[in-house]
């Protein structure tokens, strides 16, 4: 009998493929029961949902299923010339462990990633399988990978011995049979490649959840690979350019504000207050996913923040601000270039962002020396090279004296040891003479969270306990830097990048992006609160008009002081859903050239109800994105 027949009992190369695959989608499968179980409280579970998530779901499964048992196929078609029945059949079996230690892998890392972020494989996994020493050393800091490990060897050992008796026996090789499984082969994958997508699902249900849990994890990613970066007039909606400018322009006019030309949003702005002419310090810190629901100042029931509750009652305090994104490259664009999140990868990771119209760029003409300090290493998400080509001179991980260094992780020094070199840095400027601007970013509340023993009483290991290591530290700084001369001249500033949870029932959650702000500079800015609602963007602006500084810009941030509240708005985004908030509505712009719109009933719980899309909200939309895009591409977001 040949070894290339089409029957399919043991022993035939078709139900030895045919087995792969069932495997394959079995393990699937049974993977996205165990997540959805595990988020049994947030995700959908009715009848309906859930036909439709195991259903398509299966049919991702099946797309990728083809692609996995690619290889093997591949291996069937060497003749019986080239290698020994025995030697074949051996051959064949360690592939097929291997390919099992793959399957088993990509099970138990998209259950590790979904406890995380409450979310399929995304261009999240995209970025940290390119930064390996960060992605395997927070792995195996965080997780127990001696037993990880093993059990991932066992599990792919038992399934490989399970389907041993299904190995081909025969291999006699029939060139007939052999160019059938040659085309199936390539047609096959061909047409998973071509007749899937990935937009399936997006609006699959109601439930975030139930959407994101239908997707094949190894699926999305090579999707994710994919779309990292997306053109916007390629996928999203558009309007009339001129006018959208011309809105545009509108949107960011103010008493004190001239343009400089027609055709984009080049402008001066004047400020002048009581601090015009001191040329006060500032010392911006991010803060790693400093959600407002640790902090008790910001409407946290159980708050872990008692020294930054301390210090908002002497402070300036934005309590209705919202962060662009749900990563710290968004973050750091938002506040740093003043810019709603363009879609795909954030401008920090883009070519052609040197010398932007930026945050650093309005103190340089301040005459102010300018510093990003991180506690980590800067290449990770190109930060390094995109504040250096920005006018910043870099103090990283590698700029840390090593009898400095108490503790630290792999993403960085414990944020004590950054803001020691904070401190050194000041005391550098000082002796120097010249006013400093200071961008801080840190690293203590992220996985593992591990801190210095004895700073605190949170536990090792926990979020809670590293937010309760990272108020303490900013404490620490605070205390320490009250000793300094510069001290009453400096303004501190304390927001987050973003918020730790993004996940929710809804694509946009408003609540997940909810940030603490606050402002504390003594005998300089009066404490106070305002609720109003703003964009992380505008931080920047409002930054400089709070400390008198007047400058020349192309950003897209407005000054909070000097625009009228009823047209205050946020912008919330994913990589590709692009919100943006005003009067209790939210509408998103996706990547299919549509838009939705929803009323926000709750903002504490993000529960919308939809409604048809407004054409002056939907104006305002493209107006802020397209522009953004479109300036951006253009060159006209840089210095002029």
């Amino acid at each position: 009998m040949s070894y290339f027949s089409t029957s399919r009992r043991p022993g035939s190369a078709v139900s030895y493929l045919l087995l792969l695959l069932t495997s394959w989608c079995a393990v699937q499968m049974l993977t996205r029961l165990v997540m959805l179980l595990s988020a049994a409280g947030a995700a959908s579970l009715a009848v309906p949902d859930l036909i439709k998530c195991f259903g398509l779901g299966f049919i991702y499964d099946l797309s990728a299923g083809v692609f996995f048992c690619l290889l093997p196929l591949v291996y069937l078609l060497i003749p019986q010339h080239f290698l020994s029945a025995r030697v074949h059949r051996y051959g064949l079996a360690a592939l097929t462990f291997l390919l099992n230690v793959f399957m088993v892998f990509c099970a138990i890392a998209l259950y590790l990633y979904w406890a995380e972020f409450h979310t399929n494989f995304n261009f999240i996994a995209v970025d940290y399988l390119v930064y390996t020493h960060e992605m395997i050393g927070m792995i195996f800091q965080s997780y127990h990978m001696g037993l990880i490990i093993p059990a991932i060897l066992i599990l792919a050992g038992l399934i490989t011995w399970g389907q041993s008796r299904w190995l081909p026996q025969e291999y006699n090789w029939a060139p007939r049979r052999a160019l059938a499984l040659c085309l199936a082969g390539i047609l096959l994958p061909a047409g998973a490649a071509t007749l899937t997508s990935a937009s399936w699902h997006t609006h699959l249900t109601a439930n975030r959840y139930n959407n994101e849990l239908t997707g094949n994890g190894p699926y999305e990613f090579v999707h994710a690979y994919f779309a990292n970066e997306l053109d916007y007039e390629t996928f999203y909606e558009t309007g009339d350019k001129d006018a959208g400018l011309a809105q545009l322009r509108q949107n960011l006019s103010a008493p004190n504000v001239t343009f400089l030309d027609d055709d984009s949003t080049l402008r001066e702005v004047h400020n002048e207050n009581e601090l015009t002419g001191k040329k006060p310090n500032v010392v911006l810190i991010t803060v790693e996913s400093l959600s407002s629901s640790y902090c008790g100042a910001f409407g946290a029931r159980e708050s872990q923040t008692p020294y930054l509750d301390a210090l908002a009652q002497e402070s300036f305090v934005f309590s209705n601000m919202y962060a662009t994104g749900t990563r710290t490259v968004r973050g750091l664009e938002a506040i740093t270039l003043a810019v709603p999140p363009t879609p795909g990868q954030s401008i920090l990771r883009r070519a052609g962002n040197e010398d932007l119209s930026s945050l650093g760029d309005a103190f340089r003409q301040n005459g102010y020396a300018r510093d990003f300090l991180y506690g980590g290493y800067g290449y990770f998400d190109n930060m390094n090279a995109f504040f250096e080509s920005n006018g910043y001179t870099i103090r990283d991980r590698l700029s840390v004296p090593k009898d400095d260094i108490i503790q630290e992780t792999v993403w960085g020094v414990a944020d004590e040891t950054l803001f020691t070199q904070v401190l050194r840095a000041m005391d550098e400027h000082a002796a120097a003479g010249e006013p400093a601007f200071e961008m801080v970013m840190t690293t203590s509340n992220h996985r593992p969270y591990t801190f210095p023993m004895g700073r605190v009483e949170g536990k090792q290991g926990t979020r809670n306990g590293a937010v309760r290591y990272t108020d303490w530290a900013i404490h620490d700084f605070l205390e320490r830097a009250k000793e300094k001369p510069w001290f009453n001249n400096t303004i501190f500033v304390i927001v987050a990048d973003h918020q730790a949870d993004v996940a929710g029932k809804t694509t946009l959650p408003v609540h997940r992006y909810h940030i603490p702000c606050l402002v504390y500079a003594p005998g300089l800015i009066q404490p106070g609160r305002t609720d109003r609602l703003v964009s992380q963007m505008d931080l920047g602006p409002t930054l400089l008009g709070m400390a008198g500084l007047s400058y020349r810009t192309s950003w897209l941030g407005r000054d909070l002081f000097q625009t009228d509240p009823a047209v205050d708005r946020a912008f919330i985004s994913t990589y590709q859903g692009l919100g943006l908030v005003q009067d209790d509505q939210l509408i998103v712009l996706t990547p299919d050239q549509q838009a939705d719109a929803r009323h926000i009933d709750d903002w504490q719980t993000s529960q919308y109800s939809e409604e048809s899309v407004p054409p002056v909200l939907n104006q305002q939309a493209l107006a802020w994105y397209e522009q953004a895009s479109d300036l951006y591409q253009r060159g006209l977001l840089h210095n002029r």
